[in-house]
């Protein structure tokens, strides 16, 4: 018999979702590495992809709620936070750099790819044969991990994931002269730096560099996508590029940069974001008004 919970779930929910498990987890909290279900049965979380620190941490509690009693607005308006976030966050990036925030992975990735398109003037992507880097229409159509139900784009090329023994760089330059050899200039080589959707692939350290030094050599650029290898989740360096001893033109991060939250962002060198938008102010002429106080949802409950 089919739970109430679940066939609601199946009424009301996209089809597009999935469970995990023939008997799908009901879970009621978290805290720490720790699941409870609702039958007060724990589980160890050594599976889920977004929360570093932990399932309700806290200090993260702590600021959300800090942050939402105090404002909630966007970045068209000057406000210290985002700043200083941008700043404490660079300062872990071992090249000068500028940040744009999204709230997803899939959004941050689409941002690249629009990125380099402009500044390379190519529309060619290179991937991994089962690589994951979003839903979006732009990054669904690199993502092979999806299924066979998503074509990938007709400028897309694959190549096999660095497995033990195998040229990693020399896939590359085979997807590479596969473009040219197409008509299609080459933009951009994507790399989940730890291979996470296509088995986890980190060793030996280095075998990275011939592979980034391809894709500029025909025009590209090379775009280190960090959310699951980041925020120190290799173990031994705060961004899985830094293993491999190479600066990304850009790096992208998903939600676990928000532990969970929908927090994320791109982070580019300089060159390569300077010219996608002259900096604007929009002019608007402002009216300050005496508003009461305190503010009349306060007498609401």
């Amino acid at each position: 018999m089919t739970p109430p919970l679940l066939e609601r779930r199946h009424q009301l929910l996209s089809p597009s979702y999935r469970l995990f498990y023939d008997e799908p987890l009901h879970l009621a909290s978290g805290r720490g590495a720790w699941l409870t279900d609702v039958h007060g049965r724990r589980f160890l979380d050594a599976y889920n992809n977004v929360v570093p620190a932990g399932h309700c941490h806290p200090r993260i509690v702590a600021a959300i709620v800090a942050q939402t009693e105090r404002l909630n607005t966007h970045t068209r308006y000057l406000h210290d936070t985002i700043v200083d976030y941008a700043d404490a966050l660079l300062a872990t990036f071992p090249f000068p750099a500028q940040a744009t925030f999204t709230c997803s992975g899939s959004e941050a990735n689409d941002l690249a790819i629009r990125i380099a398109r402009h500044v390379t003037g190519g529309d060619g992507l290179i991937i991994t044969e089962n690589a994951y880097h979003g839903v979006t229409s732009t990054t669904a159509e690199i993502s092979p991990s999806l299924g066979k139900s998503v074509n990938l784009g007709a400028h897309v090329r694959t190549v096999p994931a660095p497995a033990a023994g195998t040229d990693f760089a020399a896939g590359v330059r085979s997807a590479i002269a596969d473009l040219q050899r197409h008509g299609i200039r080459p933009a951009l080589l994507v790399v989940d730096t730890i291979f996470s959707s296509d088995g986890i692939f980190s060793d030996p350290a280095g075998f990275l560099v011939p592979a980034v030094e391809a894709i500029r050599e025909a025009g590209g650029l090379f775009l280190a996508d960090e959310v699951q290898p980041g925020f120190g989740r290799t173990g031994t360096h705060m961004w899985g590029f830094e293993r491999h001893g190479i600066t990304p033109d850009m790096v992208s991060m998903g939600k676990p940069m928000g532990n969970g939250y929908p927090v994320a962002g791109l982070v580019c060198q300089p060159d390569v974001i300077r010219n996608l938008a002259p900096a604007s102010v929009i002019s608007i002429r402002l009216a300050a008004t005496r508003s009461p106080w305190p503010p009349p949802w306060q007498h609401w409950a």
